[in-house]
């Protein structure tokens, strides 16, 4: 599913920013699986979220600048007064912008 590789995606490209293990853009497409432009169209969707994503040439890793980044947090959401399901059942994803 198309949905839960681009989610995917997005978690190992925060990990990988977070640890400033990203190496050059060739290097980061590659770490992902995916074309240099997928890349750089996936950095400017999340810069667009108001991410601060930023590359350096010394250290040769992408980097965030701010203390915003891209959370996708997975959670059971129950209303009030209704039952839990059972375990196994699918959970809403929620894609948060973290300050």
């Amino acid at each position: 599913m198309a949905l839960t590789r681009y989610l995917v995606r997005a978690i190992r490209m925060d990990r990988l920013i977070l640890l400033k293990a990203t190496g050059t853009p060739e290097e980061f497409a590659s770490k992902l699986g995916i074309h240099r432009s997928t890349l750089f169209q996936t950095l400017q969707e999340m810069r667009i979220l108001g991410a601060d994503i930023r590359y350096s040439n010394q250290s040769r890793t992408y980097y965030y600048a701010g203390n915003r980044r891209i959370k996708i947090n997975l959670e059971n959401v129950v209303p009030e007064g209704e039952i839990p399901q059972a375990p196994g059942n699918r959970s809403p994803v929620h894609l948060t912008s973290i300050t």
